[in-house]
Parts: C-alpha cells; sequence; structure tokens
C-alpha cells in the first residue's frame, strides 16, 4: 500500500538513472502472433481480407520491419500504408524514418488530393514543406522544454499555417487542461511524430549550425533523452 509506482513509455525518462527501484517491468510489444491478429483484423475491417496475408508475408521478408512492428503504432501506420498506396510502393525499408517519410507523403498526398493541388514527383509542394519545416522547428524547440503540445501563440509568432498542418493531420487542435487559463494549443498525433518532424528540422538545420548547438547535447542524459530525433 505504500509503494510508489513510476509509469514511463520512455526508456529515456531517466527512472533508472535517478532512482533504485526495487521492481523493473517493461512492456515488450506485440508478439508475432499478436502482429498477424491486428493484421488480419485491420484489413478484415477494411474490406480487403487477402491484403493480410500479403502485407505479412512482405513483413516476414525484412527483418528490419518487424523489429519495428511489434510496436503497436508502427504496425498501425503499416497498415494504412499498405492499404492506401499501390502494392510494392510502400517502401518497407525498415526504419523508422523510411516509415515516417512514407506516411508523410502519403498524408500530403491525399491533403492535395481533397485540395485539387497538383503534387509533384519531385518532392512535397512548397507551401507544404515550408509549413513542415516550421513546424519541425517548433516541435523541437517544444522537446527540448520537454513539452509534447506547442502553443498558439507561438504558432501565430511563427506566422504559420496551421490550418494547412490541420488538414494534413500531423496536428489537431486541443484546449489546454487549465480551467482558469484555457489556452488554445496544437497536439500531435503521437510523440514520435513530434520527434520525427523536430529531427527533419534538424536534419535541415544542421547545415547551418552546429548540431550540439541546436539540440543542447551538453551531456549523455540530455543526448538519451532525444535518442529517438536523433534516430530520425
Amino acid at each position: 500500500p505504500k509503494s510508489t509506482i513510476v509509469i514511463t513509455s520512455r526508456p529515456s525518462a531517466g527512472v533508472q538513472q535517478h532512482t533504485q527501484p526495487d521492481c523493473h517491468i517493461n512492456i515488450t510489444g506485440f508478439s508475432e502472433e499478436h502482429v498477424e491478429q491486428y493484421v488480419q483484423r485491420y484489413f478484415s475491417i477494411m474490406g480487403k481480407p487477402d491484403q493480410a496475408e500479403v502485407l505479412l508475408t512482405a513483413l516476414k521478408e525484412n527483418q528490419l520491419a518487424m523489429d519495428l512492428i511489434h510496436v503497436p503504432i508502427f504496425l498501425l501506420y503499416v497498415c494504412i500504408l499498405w492499404d492506401e498506396t499501390e502494392l510494392g510502393t510502400i517502401g518497407l525499408t525498415g526504419t523508422m524514418t523510411g516509415l515516417y517519410s512514407n506516411l508523410l507523403t502519403d498524408l500530403v498526398r491525399k491533403y492535395c488530393k481533397r485540395e485539387g493541388v497538383d503534387m509533384s514527383t519531385d518532392g512535397l509542394p512548397a507551401d507544404v514543406a515550408d509549413a513542415l519545416l516550421q513546424l519541425g522547428k517548433l516541435a523541437l524547440e517544444a522537446l527540448l522544454r520537454n513539452e509534447t503540445m506547442i502553443d498558439f501563440t507561438e504558432v501565430k509568432k511563427a506566422n504559420m499555417n496551421e490550418e494547412l498542418l490541420l488538414k494534413l493531420g500531423v496536428v489537431s487542435k486541443e484546449m489546454s487542461a487549465s480551467r482558469l487559463h484555457p489556452r488554445k494549443q496544437l497536439n500531435f498525433s503521437h510523440k514520435t511524430m513530434q520527434e520525427f518532424l523536430a529531427g527533419r528540422y534538424a536534419a535541415h538545420a544542421v547545415v547551418d549550425q552546429d548540431i550540439v548547438e541546436l539540440l543542447q547535447l551538453t551531456s549523455i542524459s540530455n543526448a538519451l533523452e532525444l535518442s529517438n530525433l536523433l534516430q530520425f
């Protein structure tokens, strides 16, 4: 009854470094059986049950992809991409960067189709690319403050096209939890999406800026906290 339980979704949260827990429990994610059940149910709901076996076969031939999809959110993204792109064009690179890059391209493609915007085969439309880089900058600044939401005041200061970003689906609009001072905020679909966009911006910014200074990598603990971003 007097036990203290600390629950975190991230190994880099610092529990092991700053405390001495008596028991450490790790969530291992989906087993191969769970993966198969999830894929079969997903495509059954989508009315394409035959595609489940096709995707599962493709995944089993890519060990790196198999390692990723034990995390449920990554498996969902793989199913979405497989369902919404032509077979064989999903680009199962087996890396988080490849997966999220393909997902982002798919989101932009759907946005362009809805809005009647031409999408070049060479890259993203200029206004979309600019908006995503601006969002990536704010995503990085928020991560460095250990925050997962962006206040609309920051969005306005950056003169960002928030409506475009909302239509893309990478963020949603929410109100802060404060009842006394409620504020409009942008919330990422998942923290890994925030890290991906921040990493995307960092990769662009390091051309002119030192990465240690940009990411404030002043200690090993700082690097561990940003380990997912550094993978992107």
